[in-house]
């Protein structure tokens, strides 16, 4: 054999290695990825039995609540789990995400939380026009979502409006705070969970003052 026939033999082999190589790295890189996203709820605090904050007067039954406009910040519209990592930073996981909407978690904790600690038939935003409406909560909430050191906050101010939807009967902000395990979303989401539940325990603490004030100075 000719050092010149070794070559061209050398550099086939080399050159069929290479392709073999890039063949295999496609099937690699084109395989079937394994999926290791989580998926987070929040739920409500308060299913069946109604604290001890729930109105003792009057017909629990025939009260309406109306539940909305809830408004959350645009940097939750995102199935990403959001954490506050600084004042001024927000870092989105890359494998948690949230198993519905954050307004749709939101809204539906409220409302049975709501239902419960008040004892109120709630209807969500938006109803019809022929509904009646007893109350009406409006809430804008400003920050929703754990930081880094495993704090789960949610600032928001709401408001509660008479039958019309026009007339403001209270208005307030309130600042809740949950703890929870640093860098553990599902502990994050538990904690928001009870957030949730402390702002609908406000909100029916002064609807039942509302209701209170309002049967002994009847219109």
């Amino acid at each position: 054999m000719t050092l010149t026939s070794f070559f061209r033999i050398f550099l086939a082999g080399v050159f069929a290695a290479s392709i073999a190589g890039c063949s295999y790295m496609a099937k690699a890189i084109l395989a079937p990825q394994k999926d290791i996203s989580k998926f987070y709820l929040l739920t409500p605090t308060a299913d069946t039995a109604a604290p001890a904050t729930a109105p003792t007067t009057g017909n629990t039954s025939s009260f309406t609540l109306g539940l909305g406009p809830i408004k959350l910040p645009p940097y939750l519209d995102r199935p990403e789990v959001v954490t506050r990592t600084a004042p001024n930073r927000l870092e989105l996981s890359k494998e948690d995400r949230w198993g519905e909407s954050v307004q749709n978690g939101f809204t539906r904790a409220m409302e049975r939380d709501l239902a419960a600690q008040s004892g109120a038939a709630v209807i969500v935003y938006p109803w019809y026009n022929t509904v009646h409406i007893d109350m009406q909560v409006q809430i804008d909430v400003y920050r929703f979502e754990a930081d880094a050191q495993g704090t789960a906050t949610l600032s928001a101010k709401w408001t509660i409006l008479d039958s019309t939807g026009k007339n403001i009967l209270y208005t307030v902000e309130s600042n809740l705070t949950q703890p929870s395990k640093p860098g553990d979303n599902t502990e994050a989401a538990a904690a928001l969970s009870r957030d949730i539940g402390d702002l609908s325990g406000q909100i029916a603490n002064m609807l039942q003052q509302l209701r209170t004030h309002q049967g002994a100075h009847p219109a």
